[in-house]
């Protein structure tokens, strides 16, 4: 791994799978890496925590520092804009990859209100948020990166697709699907107001994906995770982005897909 030169980045959700990578990815590349996550202790079935993921960067010869961030919570998303700034100097990348996945397959009649909200809170108002607060960071600097992972489940689907994210039955998932529908056209409005900045906002759909939550749906008969591909197809396209701004300005405002053959 390079020693830091001088680049910094946040990646939200760090802790494990798909966000854990990422950073991972980024410090290989010579950022130093914020990484943010609520979890600060092992959980029960999953295996990573931000201290983790600080220590395998570090191991590495990589720089990193540990955020634990509720990303539902202004005042974390705030503070963590503010420690990566005084801590590692600046900003030049954020990647939003924390999301609510555990949404409900409830119809809409019987969906709590609390529980649509909450979602919309991680998964749109947390990347809005984060978005607003480092745009001042990456203007001084004359550019920037902003990466949004989201997901195919907030595309247009004909109705007989609908509710089949690659090989992983969601059921109606109404607000997951909602607000990476909503998170897509946020970063597409916003990319031509950022052109003036230099800054480039891209969207990423990872598809279906090998992380440790499929492995444990896997040992449970509830997926092949066989069929999902390596969590490297996203973290080596984000840090190929964060390495080349002159591709990341031709794909702002648009939806990158991970999974799709290369040209």
């Amino acid at each position: 791994m390079p020693e830091h030169d001088g680049r910094v980045a946040i990646v939200t959700g760090a802790s494990r799978g798909i966000g854990r990578q990422i950073a991972l990815a980024l410090a290989r590349d010579g950022m130093a890496v914020a990484v943010a996550s609520r979890t600060i202790d092992p959980h029960r079935r999953l295996p990573g925590t931000i201290g983790e993921t600080v220590e395998a960067i570090e191991a590495a010869g990589g720089t990193a520092l540990a955020v634990r961030t509720d990303v539902s919570s202004v005042d974390d998303l705030e503070q963590l804009v503010a420690t990566t700034a005084q801590e590692l100097g600046r900003i030049d990348v954020l990647v939003n990859n924390a999301a609510e996945t555990n949404s409900s397959a409830a119809p809409i009649d019987e969906m709590p209100r609390a529980t649509w909200l909450h979602e919309f809170d991680v998964n749109v108002h947390a990347p809005f948020t984060l978005i607003g607060a480092v745009l001042p960071h990456m203007r001084r600097l004359g550019k920037g990166l902003i990466v949004n992972i989201t997901s195919g489940a907030g595309d247009l689907t004909p109705l007989a697709s609908s509710g089949k994210r690659g090989d992983l039955q969601t059921g109606t998932l109404l607000g997951y699907a909602a607000t990476k529908g909503a998170l897509n056209r946020m970063a597409n409005a916003l990319a031509p107001d950022l052109l003036a900045d230099q800054i480039a906002i891209v969207n990423i759909d990872p598809g279906f994906t090998r992380t440790e939550l499929v492995e444990l749906l896997g040992a449970r008969g509830l997926v092949d995770p066989d069929a999902a591909a390596s969590m490297d197809l996203t973290s080596e396209l984000v840090a190929r982005l964060a390495s080349d701004h002159d591709e990341a300005m031709r794909s702002t405002g648009q939806i990158l897909r991970s999974q799709e053959p290369k040209p």
